[in-house]
């Protein structure tokens, strides 16, 4: 996966965003919408759940 983040990168710079995400996707397929769903998957869970519930419990100082 790393390698695909590469050429996003520089693919980003050469053609712009929407090109470089468009050769990628035609390139590896769905497995880059399922990585990019579970990295937002995890993130929200961490910030907008487990997070808030911490605090609440009073585990976390906030």
């Amino acid at each position: 996966m790393f390698k695909a983040l590469t050429e996003l990168r520089l693919n980003t710079r050469k053609f712009g965003l929407i090109t470089a995400m468009k050769m990628l996707f035609k390139q590896y397929g769905w497995k880059v919408g399922v990585a990019l769903f579970m990295y937002y998957l995890i993130r929200d869970v961490i910030l907008y759940i487990i997070i808030p519930y911490l605090v609440i419990k009073g585990l976390i100082t906030g």
